[in-house]
């Protein structure tokens, strides 16, 4: 089977089109390890989107947004200051569609996972609206398209960009990666059993990409927890936000929007005395086109934590 053909099965992306990787996807919502237990019950897609705007002034932007990582790439008359393309170029023909395999670090950032089969994922980009004899942007502007496409690697319609090419492109690709949420409880990372404790989001909480072009960026913030403290066959607690990190003072009742718990049990009763326990954060990513603010993505990013719990002693008189 050609290349052609089986880029059938994976998505060519343009203006206005989204793609949804959905043949990897786990059966739950949230991409965690299945477990027995009490099912995960957010409803997320937790998927990979590319989609591709025109951005005003002759200029467009190819963003994406999953789990792993934030950003896109912008192209734009106003881009082009400083070294010209020609100049860049140093000669090479200026770019129309190429091919780049994924990394593994990619596969994994959009939830693919490698084939088997002799043949391997790529991106397929193509670039529109440059004059290729003055190196002018058209009147009909930058077109800029994405996609993820399957070939064998000895296919002849693959093509790569030179050196000089892909430093051409490179000029305006930006990124951030997400970063995962860390589980911690307070007032005492270590409670005793019986106290309530509330469990909240140690890590960054926050996320932003400026691209290429003025007015053109990408900001994403948790805006829920859920966490199973004793693990996935235990209690599970939700809370807005990053959860709170409450003091000795604070209780259920004066701080209700934090993540409480309190176990009935030291981990001690534990495999290795302690809780596996989870965190899983909500993220909302949102996109500024042509300077107006609007919701582009949402995703669960997880990751696991261990709880030691104490157990409270009677003191012994003699």
């Amino acid at each position: 089977m050609t290349g052609r053909v089986r880029a059938a099965l994976a998505a060519l992306l343009s203006v206005g089109l989204l793609l949804t990787l959905s043949p990897v996807l786990p059966a739950q919502a949230i991409d965690v390890p299945p477990r027995p237990g009490q099912p995960v019950t957010w409803p997320s897609e937790n998927r990979t989107r590319i989609k591709t705007y025109q951005t005003g002034g002759g200029s467009a932007c190819s963003l994406i947004a999953s789990p792993n990582s934030v950003g896109g790439v912008c192209l734009s008359a106003r881009a082009f200051d400083g070294p010209t393309i020609r100049e860049v170029l140093k000669g090479d023909e200026l770019p129309d569609c190429w091919h780049q395999r994924l990394t593994p670090e990619q596969l994994e950032n959009i939830n693919l996972y490698p084939l088997n089969d002799g043949t391997h994922y790529y991106w397929h980009r193509c670039l529109r609206g440059i004059d290729r004899k003055t190196y002018e942007i058209e009147p009909e502007g930058l077109f800029f398209a994405v996609g993820i496409w399957i070939y064998e690697p000895d296919d002849p319609e693959l093509v790569e960009l030179t050196p000089n090419q892909r430093e051409f492109i490179n000029r305006f690709v930006r990124n951030g990666n997400v970063p995962a949420p860390l589980m911690l409880s307070s007032p005492s990372p270590v409670p005793w059993v019986n106290d309530d404790v509330a469990f909240y989001n140690a890590g960054d909480d926050d996320i932003h990409v400026d691209l290429s072009i003025p007015g053109v960026e990408m900001r994403g913030r948790v805006t829920e927890l859920l966490v199973y403290p004793e693990g996935r066959d235990g209690p599970m607690v939700t809370c807005p936000g990053s959860g709170k990190e409450v003091t000795a003072k604070d209780t259920p009742e004066s701080v209700p929007d934090a993540c409480w718990h309190a176990f009935e049990q030291s981990s001690q009763t534990q495999p290795d005395d302690a809780y596996e326990g989870e965190i899983h954060a909500q993220w909302q990513i949102d996109a500024r086109i042509n300077g107006e603010w609007q919701q582009f993505h949402s995703f669960v990013k997880s990751s696991e934590g261990v709880i030691q719990v104490n157990e409270v002693q009677a003191l012994v008189r003699p």
